[in-house]
Order: C-alpha cells, then structure tokens, then sequence
C-alpha cells in the first residue's frame, strides 16, 4: 500500500504550534524586521541635513571631504579611527558632499543595527528578537547618535556582529564565523578605540568559559590545538587583538622615567614615544606581534594565517589609507591607545561618576528598568546567554563609568548591552502571556492598570504642596486611588493566575514607557537636534551657524567674487569650528586669532564672523567700512547643575516632593530651572556686500 492509500490515523501527523509560533509565523517576523528597519530608515534620514553641524561632526566631515578631494588623510587619533573617513568619501563620491550625506553612512548603520537580532533568535528567542529590534529602532539614544557623525553608531554595529559571531561559532563550531569575527575586530579597532573596551569584556566572558581548557594548558595537558569553542574564540581574538594590547606599558612610564605616550603637545604627537621610549615601544611591539604569531601557529597554522591575512588587510589598507601613509601603521597600533592613555587623567568633558545614571534614566529609561529586573533573574535563572548578556552590560557600565572621559555619545555603549538585555526579558514577558480567546477579553483591562497607576503617580508628583485642609484631602484622596490600583492588580492576577497575570500587566506598563521613550527620542531628535535642552546635546553649535552660512552664500552668490569672496573667521577658542566646514567651497578663507589685530589685516575683507571677546578690536579696526550684522550663539551647552550633587544631596532629594516635580518637569517636558550657557560672535559684512542684500542680525 503507497503512502497515498494510507489511512490518515497512521501517517505521523505535524505537531500544532505551540507557544511563540503559534501566533507569529516565520512570514509576519520576517515582515516585522522588514517594517522596523524601514521605519528606522525613515526616521534616521528623515530631515537629516538641517540641524547644526556640530563641532566634532564638522572635523569628521571636513578631513572625509579632504580625501574625497584628494588631499589625503593621515591617522590622527584625536578623530579616533580611519574607517568613518573612508565611508564618508565614499558617500560623498557617490551622493556628492553635504550636510545630509556628511551624515548619511551613520544613518544607514543605525538602520542596519535594527535587523541584527535576527542573527540571536535562538538565544533571544523570536519575540525577545523582535522586541530587541523595536527597542534599537525607537531608543532615543540610538536614534539621535544614528543621525550624527560621530562612530559610536558604527562601533555598536560592529560590537553586536562580534557577540553575533561568537555565539553563532558556540552554536555550530563553523570556521566562516572566525573569518567574519577576524573582519569585525579589524573594522572595530580601524573606528574606535572603544574597540579595547569591547575585546577586554568580550575576552573576559571566554576566558571564565575556557577556564578548563586554559588550567590544561598551563600544566601541560592540553596543546592549544584541543581547546575546545570558548577556547578557540579566545585564541583568535587574543592573538589578532594582542599586537595592539602593547602600548598598555605607557601606564608605568612614570616609574621607568621614559616617555611612552606623551601627555604634552607642546612636546610632540599626543600618545607617542619619545626619546628613549621609541626603543622600547617597539621592542614592545614586536614582542607582542611575534607571540601573537607563535600562538596561533601553535594553535592551527592554515587557520591563523587566513585569519591574519583578513585582520591585518583590512587593518592595514585603512591605517595607510590604501598605502599613502606607511606611518599609519605605527600610530594605529601604538598611538591610537597611547593617546587615550595620555588623556585619561585629562578627564575630558569633567563628568561625575555617576554621569550615566542621570543621562541614562532620563532616555533609556525602559532598557534599563528591564534590564536592572531582568539581570537579577537571570543571574540566578538565566541560561549562559543570559547571563552573558548580565555580565556585558554590568562589566560594561562599570568600565565606561570608571573610563576619565564621559560623553553623551558614549551612552550607546553603555546602552547596547541593555537592550539585548531588555529585549530578552521583554520578549519572555510576551511569551508568558497564554494568547487565548478567552485571555484577550481581559487583556486589556489587566495592561491598563498599570499606566493607570503610573498616571496617578505623575499626578501626585505634580500636586502643589498646599498647607490647607483642601490640599491635604486632595493628596491623600490620590494615595487612596493609588492603593486602589495596587489592590485591583493583585487581584486581577490571582484571578487570571501568577504567571500569565504579572506578565500582563508589566506589559501594560512596558507599553506606557514605550510611549514615553518614543516621545522622548522625538524631541530629542527632531524638536531639539541643536538646542541644547537635552543631555544628548553636548556643547553644540547653534542653528545661527547653518543660518549665517546661508546668508554668506547668498551674498557672495550676488557679488562679482562668488567663491572667491574674502572671509575672515575668529580662530581664537576653536571658533574656526564648524566654519571649516560650512565655508569649504569658499577659496579665499582665513582663520586667524582676532585677539590682536591690525589696520591692514582686513584689506579686502568682505565677511568678518568674530569671537564677541574679541569685538572691541575688531570693531575699531574695521571702523565705517562695515556694517554689523548682529550677535549670535556660537556654541551653547545644557546647565550641568547635577554636578555638585552629594549623598546627603540625593537622600534629601528623595524626601521632598519639589525636588521631584523638578525633576519629573526636567523627565517629561525638559523644563530647566537654569539658563543654557553660550559663547557668542558676531558677523560683520563689507558695506558693498551688505548693499545687495543686507542681511538680518
């Protein structure tokens, strides 16, 4: 009998879904991944060009502009590593050079980070995935760093390809996994020096994996060649990553009384030998680089050498910029960490130990609070995934927090780690909720409490502390209601059951953060991208620059000189910045110090942009033969009135309900109690200029 006259009782039937699959079809997740990368590409190139190009983005777009224009480009790690330069030239080659495409290559990585998920669902399982992806689609964090040009975005892009290479070589023990791991640690170090931070937490983790295989070793009873996966992975990183590990000697150039990386500019190149330290730097260099080759020969050879041909190729090509600048390979590999070595105690930017609580709390504040309850579980719970992704972001907060310098845009390293954290959680929470008929009926009623409580605390937040019995009534007549609350979720849940019931209403609760993250990272992004309302914006440059270069433009556009129109910009207190940038195009720029300046110095000056300290002079000295066209921001930055705050500070904070309604003014309508500080200038237009078109103040 062939099986077509089988009776159906006998053929093995296909086991019914169950769980997850039973209500989201391999077809609806991959159009869920599909639908949220291209809300995220929309909303990362949405209005992409109009905000003000910020100091460091202008550096950034400025020496990506002097390769594209085939002036070159030589490593300097002030700018951090190569790749984005290379990226930018190629962007500018193919969409020309803009404000809009000075920024389109971040963008784009932001995009691609949303649909990396995909490649963890089986430890993130397929809802803790997709949740994932939403969270890196809408965190305000991500969304404001994937529309500024700076390599951060690249950095987490690269950062998530390497947990995704090792734990997919964990899985299923495939060489191509090492190739692109070897590809990733290359183009990780070629962007940024965050690039140690992330072997030194990603080696940690492997090397608590392969501690048996490590013990075997050192007595003897294990040749490399047996280490098992976790072993392997660490070999590889350690032997390609070590070269790069050696000018970590620079931390005791104090006690051999050599320079190793020097701290003083006025000495030379931030982060390089001198003198006598140059034999000892590369002493260092090659003893690292001949262990590093030792190891991974012993270990496999064939493999090792592939894998170094695709580490250092990539490495190399973008160290020298494609062989134009063999010195490239000495400052990539000893000035790029020399130089953050030498700046670690400069403590750039002067935050507080406690810098990302604030700045995280007042954006990532979902990721966070999932991941915070999430690690506890896992921690004790958790699969080796889990815990990983515990031991990541906990490792992780703690080194960008003991790190001297402390940045807004290092929140999405800090940050990453959290959402997979996070996404994880949140997708179990989905998981744990029984989809059923009878399920939905109450569903709704079950996740609105908790907004309903979170709403009714916000309002006791905000009530007046009045004095009079009325007052009184009103505050406690609100406790009441909270109680209230409290009282109906509890027994809602013993009513629908624990389980199910808890991970229903904390679903509520995840959908009103949700809320409140995505407003938040619409205006961050979109309202206040330049104004610096917001922690994310850090010491920006005012939207009167991108107006003020307009009117330049325009005027020069109406004169007889056109591009080669004479403008002097201040270049006294980096004020040349952003100006190199937005005056490019122009032939006839200078940018000197206005300090001190002389009759002669503006002879056929048509445009004058000058620091306000120096405006006395420059008023003299220019005299009739200009007109002024008024005062504007420079750069501004937000009031950083959190830094004085103390222990004793913070618990009394915590007892008095104006400090609260500050705070919550600050959280949710970015209400400041203290003026944004500023840097002005002023603009001065020769008197024949002005005529064509006097420009506003």
């Amino acid at each position: 009998m062939d099986v077509a006259e089988t009776p159906l009782a006998v053929l093995p039937q296909r086991a019914q879904p169950r769980g997850v699959e039973a209500w989201l079809p391999v077809r609806w997740e991959v159009a869920g991944y599909i639908l949220l990368m291209a809300v995220a590409l929309a909303m990362r190139l949405w209005d992409l060009g109009s905000r003000a190009m910020h100091h460091d983005e202008s550096l950034h777009a400025v020496y990506s502009w002097y390769l594209y224009s085939g002036r070159g480009y030589h490593h300097d790690p002030m700018m951090h590593g190569p790749f984005q330069f290379h990226m930018n030239t190629l962007v500018f080659f193919l969409f020309g050079d803009t404000d809009f495409t000075a920024r389109l290559g971040y963008a784009l990585f932001g995009t691609a980070l949303v649909g990396l998920p995909w490649f963890l669902r089986r430890h993130l399982g397929r809802a803790g995935a997709l949740a994932t992806a939403f969270l890196l689609a809408f965190s305000p964090t991500l969304l404001y760093f994937s529309r500024f040009a700076r390599n951060d975005i690249l950095m987490a892009v690269w950062t998530l390809g390497l947990v995704i290479a090792i734990w997919r070589y964990l899985d299923e023990r495939r060489a191509t996994y090492l190739y692109i791991l070897a590809a990733l640690l290359a183009l990780a170090f070629a962007t940024k020096e965050t690039a140690y931070l992330a072997v030194v937490v990603l080696g940690a983790f492997l090397f608590f994996l392969a501690l048996e295989d490590i013990k075997g070793f050192l007595m003897g009873r294990r040749r490399l060649s047996q280490f098992g996966p976790a072993g392997t992975l660490l070999i590889v990183i350690g032997s390609l990553a070590l070269p790069l590990f050696a000018p970590l000697v620079s931390l005791a150039q104090g006690k051999l009384g050599i320079v190793l990386a020097n701290p003083d500019f006025t000495k030379g190149a931030i982060g390089l030998p001198q003198g006598a330290g140059w034999y000892v730097a590369v002493a260092m260099m090659a003893a690292m680089l001949l262990l590093s080759v030792v190891v991974g020969l012993l270990w496999n050879w064939r493999r090792w050498l592939v894998l170094a041909t695709v580490f250092y190729g990539i490495w190399v090509v973008l160290y020298t910029t494609e062989f134009t600048n063999p010195f490239g390979v000495v400052s990539g590999m000893w000035q790029s960490m020399g130089y953050w070595i030498a700046q670690q105690e400069v403590r750039r930017g002067g935050q507080p130990w406690y810098y990302y609580f604030v700045i995280g709390w007042n954006y990532e504040f979902l990721p966070l609070l999932l991941g915070i309850v999430a690690g506890v579980y896992y921690a004790l719970r958790g699969s080796l995934f889990a815990r990983f992704l515990v031991f990541w972001a906990v490792v992780n907060f703690a080194l960008y927090t003991w790190a001297g310098e402390k940045m807004p845009w290092l929140l999405v390293h800090v940050t990453l780690p959290f959402i997979l954290l996070g996404g994880k959680a949140l997708g179990a929470l989905i998981e744990a909720v029984p989809w059923t008929v009878a399920w939905r009926r109450s569903a709704l009623l079950g996740a609105a409490l908790v907004p309903l409580l979170m709403i009714v605390f916000f309002r006791v937040v905000f009530l007046s502390p009045h004095k009079s019995l009325a007052g009184f009534l009103s505050l406690w007549g609100w406790l009441l209601v909270i109680a209230a609350l409290v009282i109906a979720i509890v027994l809602f849940v013993r009513r629908v059951g624990w389980r199910g019931g808890w991970a229903l209403v904390s679903l509520g609760g995840v959908a009103m953060l949700v809320l409140l993250t995505v407003r938040a990272g619409w205006i961050a992004t979109y309202r206040n991208g330049d104004v610096p309302k917001e922690m994310l914006v850090y010491t920006q440059s005012s939207p009167d620059i991108p107006r003020i270069a307009r009117q330049v433009r325009e005027l020069a556009q109406a004169s007889a000189d056109r591009e080669a129109i004479n403008i002097v910009v201040d270049g006294d207190d980096g004020f040349a910045w952003p100006w190199v940038w937005y005056l490019r195009d122009f032939t006839a720029v200078g940018y000197p110090g206005l300090a001190a300046v002389s009759p002669g110095q503006f002879a056929n000056t048509k445009v004058v942009l000058a620091n306000a300290g120096n405006l006395g002079a420059v008023r003299d000295v220019l005299g009739q033969g200009f007109v002024e066209g008024g005062l504007y921001y420079h750069r501004w930055w937000f009031p950083e009135t959190y830094r004085d705050v103390t222990p004793s500070k913070f618990w009394r904070g915590l007892r008095d309900r104006g400090v609260w309604r500050k705070a919550m003014d600050y959280w949710l309508y970015r209400k400041l109690g203290t003026p944004l500080g500023h840097v002005d200038a002023y603009a001065f237009y020769a008197t024949d200029l002005a005529r064509l078109s006097r420009p506003g103040p």
